[in-house]
């Protein structure tokens, strides 16, 4: 009965992960738990710093859990012949410190490099850039941008609608449709 138990478990694991898998290639989802991917998955702490805790509970981690749970417990029971307690001690144990390890090491540091590297547009408003490809008149150009050391490349106008060479450092005033509206520095 028990090695029925862990063959399910350890079946829809791999199940979970294959059909996660496909459906991601085919609608390219970057995350198949991406409906439950809100506000509740990250709580703000009550220090007033603006902390976040990750939940570790999302359906990746979960999977791992019952994938890692299900294939130990079968090698214990079925391959090596241990009793059922042992086997039961042994699959918990390593699916909890799989599913540990997947979300500390894994988990927590992609959100908060997902949570860092976004930047509003609006937050952009003032920053300094400069001019890759020259602006001329009321024409467009394009400009880089430098943003938690990463670098990032936009079409540009000039405001004054005057003409901004290649290699001049301007400010971003404004950003409409895009577009991103710099005056000279």
């Amino acid at each position: 009965m028990l090695l029925k138990a862990f063959q399910l478990c350890f079946w829809v694991g791999v199940l979970f992960t294959a059909v996660s898998f496909i459906l991601g290639q085919l609608f390219d989802l970057t995350e198949f738990d991406a409906d439950f991917d809100t506000d509740s998955d990250t709580n703000t702490t009550g220090s007033g710093k603006g902390e976040t805790i990750i939940s570790p509970f999302k359906p990746v981690v979960i999977a791992a859990f019952i994938t890692v749970f299900g294939g130990v417990g079968i090698i214990g029971l079925h391959y090596l012949e241990l009793g059922a307690l042992i086997t039961l001690a042994m699959a918990l144990v390593s699916a909890l410190s799989t599913s540990f390890l997947m979300y500390r090491f894994l988990i927590v540091p992609l959100y908060k490099a997902q949570s860092t590297s976004a930047v509003s547009q609006k937050e952009l408003i003032g920053f300094p850039a400069k001019v890759q490809l020259d602006i001329k008149g009321g024409g467009f150009g394009r400009i880089t941008y430098i943003v938690n050391n990463n670098t990032y490349s936009a079409p540009a106008k000039s405001v004054d609608n005057e003409e901004i060479l290649k290699g001049s450092k301007v400010a971003i005033v404004d950003i409409n449709k895009n577009i991103f509206m710099v005056t000279k520095m």
